[in-house]
């Protein structure tokens, strides 16, 4: 709202003049900063870094690499954990800086590459461990000559711990007050020997964790689809988001008339005979709509075990031994609504004589054709989906100095397994299909009997369906010098180059493979590889004492994919050079200003290059039929597919071996204002431009727009029915530009009072421009700031973290307020009738806001003795609901949007330190 923005605002603006007063100086110390392999203070840099230092880290309160960083403002449009639920997040979590996506940060372990949960360069967060990290360093530059152009957001480096240190147990308990979620984790470290005294250091972390899942029938406002509302005019609404699979389920009936043309009856037996729908459903237009936002999860069961070991051993000749070894294993148990199910129902069939018939007119059983039945196999129970991802790094290399060069080799072998494994609710199309034949199952009994119930059980099927690997294998050389001295100290020159080898294959069950599953399609496997290469400069010029510049310069070759199956390359190779150059000038201690400006270059995926074709499911959401006499298109052939009232859409995805590969341009301004250790302020200004980017065509533009993405409808055999059946392509392209400009912002004050030593913080970002081109128009622009766009994400103007922390003695206490601004919500058409009047018979347009969402977080910690400390926590303290949201694509929670504001409600959390 409003006044939450004012206030804000004013908490930043008032401490200006404040800063601007106070006379005290404050030295910045020197340390290596991501960014850059020369020493540097935080400050010095010409790039905006935000550093997450242990000790910020424990106070969180956070207990995954993910929920830290979501809680930055500058991180924006992260992949949520929630998007596993019914979505293809696959059990992975990962960073988005300034909400360009996840694909454009590049996620580091101690400056290394990671091997990648997709095809390209996501990193899956959960992978990684929050436990063993000494601090995390956000880049908010993008494109570092160091680790890649294709960093164009800007890059995250997670730093190991090192050092010696005592044995030491950290564990964590997890409650919400309401039912769900509840969980723990434990960590237990040490660090062993020094490097000067020993000649060799040895860290190790051992870590687990497990949370419970929270069902959306356990939150009120994620626990229906059928959401009653009153407009901004006063207007009492009914949204829905249903499902036309149901039980009793609709049937679909296609005959031929009198005249000898083709025609089309909906109906639901079980409707006509009883009057209503049964539970879970709702009746609309004489057929039944299955509530399936009922029976998910609003977050997914979670649990994971990892271990990370990082040594150095000193050699001779001033040489170092390093080494790192990280092996993590999660599992994401993900439940969405049983199955649904299109299938052929004889005209000879029991269930046909005895429930449909009756309800025909002569003349559709005289020229009847075919029925197919939309049905939800409740009796077979939830659907469960196991994701389990495994990490296996393993870095080796040597640091030392020959020539006057400070050197540095390393070479990696990176590895991410992902196996998805079906757990329950899931059938072979062979065995239910002859029970369905013979009687034994029924589409229009409300349960099924005994015979029924056991013919589904006979045709579950449980095991791994599918297993995707990927791997990145590098080596790297590089080094530093001082070549000669200026004014402000001496000049220093960086050079290096890298080689990588990245490959994505995927492996299929027989089920997968043959398509035995019901409704499903055949899979493909692949194997797919690509080799890269890069060469980098860096030089630094401290012009003056109180000014330097920075230049650096990089060329990468990245090469054609190979598909080893069908031993061939597709797509093109690209070569690119980019560069960036950034100004320093401190003209005092306290006072310094910086700006940079640089160019980026991003390769295609592998599979947005190389992927086959292939079925991906249905639609998010449930929508009208396009091809409508409403629109213009009740002649197009496809038209012939449609359906009554909303209904889910066959998907189709593959990949585009014409894509070009992206290119950057991004600058930033800032200063730095810090007159005292107590008080400081600090603004960066910054754009990104991105050309030709890469983004598959959401659904919704898809289908709001079916003359200008006519290419993108195809007509597919279902699997199940052997009938026609609308499908949409889901295929990457060169969308054009894509345009982003903000403003990251922060703030601290720390001051004495009579309770002890205060410090508040504030930061936000405020995004001032983000648009980018329609995908298929003529420069045609849309925008998500500030609204659910075209691309089914909201780019919020303003996210703001607000914390004030008292110490005392042993006591510390913090609190901090999580802010977003409201948005425009997803725009609801007549024609999509996704909301109705209230009594449910006309259609109506709407678009709603969803307001401003803030929650507040307290924790207190107790340390007793020196070696011991104990942490109380509770998150969401006033027990906020997320903020109402109409949408109907994105993850399979309705209601509210699991992507912007956690469903766990007030939730406690009890913490152990303990230093052996």
């Amino acid at each position: 709202m409003k006044k939450n923005t004012r206030l804000a605002a004013a908490a930043a603006l008032a401490l200006l003049p404040v800063a601007a007063a106070a006379a005290e100086a404050l030295e910045l110390s020197r340390v290596e900063v991501t960014g850059s392999r020369m020493l540097r203070s935080v400050g010095e840099g010409s790039a905006p870094l935000r550093t997450l230092q242990r000790a910020e880290i424990e106070r969180s309160g956070a207990s995954t690499v993910a929920e830290l960083l979501e809680r930055l403002p500058q991180m924006q449009g992260m992949l949520a954990l929630s998007e596993s639920v019914g979505n293809d997040g696959n059990g992975v979590t990962a960073a988005s800086i300034h909400g360009l996506g996840a694909r454009y940060t590049l996620v580091l372990l101690d400056g290394q590459r990671l091997a990648p949960a997709d095809s390209g360069s996501v990193v899956d967060l959960g992978t990684l461990p929050l436990a063993a990290l000494e601090r995390i360093e956000i880049l908010g530059d993008g494109a570092s000559a160091l680790y890649g152009a294709d960093a164009i957001g800007g890059v995250v480096n997670l730093i190991l711990r090192r050092g010696e240190r005592p044995l030491a147990l950290s564990a964590r308990a997890l409650r919400p007050q309401q039912a769900g979620g509840r969980g723990w984790s434990a960590a237990l470290s040490q660090g062993l020997g020094d490097e000067l005294r020993d000649g060799g250091t040895l860290s190790w972390t051992l870590e687990l964790a497990r949370t419970e899942a929270v069902r959306a029938s356990q939150r009120p406002f994620a626990s229906t689809g059928l959401i009653r509302f009153r407009d901004a005019q006063g207007r009492d609404l009914l949204f829905f988001n249903g499902s036309m699979r149901t039980v009793p389920a609709n049937a679909t009936v296609s005959y031929t008339d009198a005249a000898g043309e083709a025609a089309t009856a909906w109906i639901n037996p079980g409707l006509q005979a009883s009057g209503s729908c049964g539970s879970r459903h709702i009746e609309a237009g004489g057929l039944c709509y299955y509530d399936y936002a009922s029976t998910v999860d609003v977050a997914p069961q979670t649990q994971s075990a990892g271990l990370t070991l990082d040594g150095a051993r000193r050699l001779d000749a001033g040489w170092t031994l390093r080494g790192t070894a990280l092996w993590r294993d999660t599992l994401t148990r993900a439940t969405v609504a049983p199955y649904p199910a299109d299938v052929s129902l004889e005209a000879g069939s029991a269930a046909f004589a005895r429930s449909l018939a009756p309800w025909l007119t002569q003349e559709q059983i005289d020229g009847h054709d075919s029925t197919v039945v939309s049905w939800r196999l409740q009796d077979a129970g939830p659907r469960v989906v196991d994701y389990r991802n495994r990490r296996m790094h393993v870095s080796a290399g040597l640091d030392g100095e020959a020539g006057g060069w400070q050197l540095r080799t390393r070479a990696l072998l990176s590895l991410h397994e992902q196996r998805q494994n079906l757990h329950d609710g899931w059938l072979l199309a062979a065995p239910f299909q002859a029970a369905l034949a013979d009687g034994r199952l029924d589409p229009f009994a409300a349960r099924q009997d005994a015979s029924g119930l056991a013919a589904l059980s006979a045709s579950g099927w449980r095991g791994r369906y599918d297993t995707t690997r990927t791997h990145l294998a590098g080596l790297e050389a590089g080094g530093s010098t001082t070549l000669f001295e200026l004014p402000g100290g001496p000049a220093q020159l960086g050079l290096g180059a890298e080689w990588r080898r990245s490959g994505w294959s995927r492996t299929l069950s027989d089920t997968a493979r043959s398509g035995a599953l019901l409704s499903s399609d055949a899979q493909t496997a692949a194997d797919l590889s690509r080799d890269s290469a890069g060469a980098y400069g860096e030089l630094a010029l401290p012009l003056r004492r109180d000014m330097r510049l920075d230049a650096s310069l990089r060329a990468d070759r990245i090469g054609p994919v190979q598909d080893h199956l069908a031993d061939r390359s597709i797509g093109r190779s690209a070569s690119e050079a980019t560069g960036r150059i950034g100004w320093r000038w401190q003209p005092s201690a306290g006072l310094m200003w910086r700006a940079a400006a640089g160019t980026g270059f991003r390769a295609p995926d592998l599979l947005q290059v190389a992927r086959a074709e292939q079925d991906y499911g249905v639609t998010a959401g449930s929508y009208a039929c396009p091809f409508t006499a409403a629109n213009g298109l009740g002649s197009h052939p496809y038209a012939a597919l449609c359906w009554p009232g909303s209904n889910q859409i066959d998907l189709l995805k593959g990949g585009n071996p014409d894509l070009k590969p992206e290119r950057s341009s991004h600058w930033s301004a800032g200063l730095r204002l810090e007159p005292s250790a107590d008080l400081g302020f600090g603004a960066d200004l910054w754009s990104v431009r991105i050309r030709d980017a890469v983004q598959e065509i959401s659904e919704q533009l898809i289908l709001n727009d079916p003359v200008r993405y006519a290419s993108l409808y195809t007509r597919k055999t279902s699997a199940a029915t052997g009938t026609e059946v609308l499908a949409l392509r889901q295929l990457p392209v060169n969308i054009g530009r894509v345009e982003q400009r903000g403003l990251d912002w922060q703030a601290h004050l720390r001051h004495g009072s009579p309770w002890g030593r205060v410090t508040h913080r504030i930061e936000g970002t405020w995004l001032l421009h983000s648009r980018y081109t329609v995908p298929g128009s003529d420069g045609e622009w849309a925008s998500s700031l500030g609204r659910f766009g075209l691309d089914d994400r909201v780019a919020f103007r303003h996210v703001v973290a607000l914390s004030a922390a008292l110490e005392r003695g042993r006591w510390s206490h913090q609190a901090r307020v999580n802010w977003r601004s409201g948005y425009q919500d997803m725009v609801q058409t007549e024609a999509g009738c996704a909301v109705t009047s209230a009594d449910g018979l006309s259609c109506m347009a709407v678009e709603r806001r969803v307001p401003s969402h803030w929650t507040l977080d307290w924790t207190s910690r107790w340390q007793p003795r020196a070696d011991l400390t104990l942490t109380l926590s509770v998150l969401n303290l006033l027990d906020r609901d997320p903020p109402l949201t109409l949408r109907t694509s994105g993850a399979h929670m309705i209601g509210f949007d699991p992507r912007y504001a956690s469903g766990q409600g007030r939730t406690l959390q009890l913490g152990l330190d303990w230093r052996f």
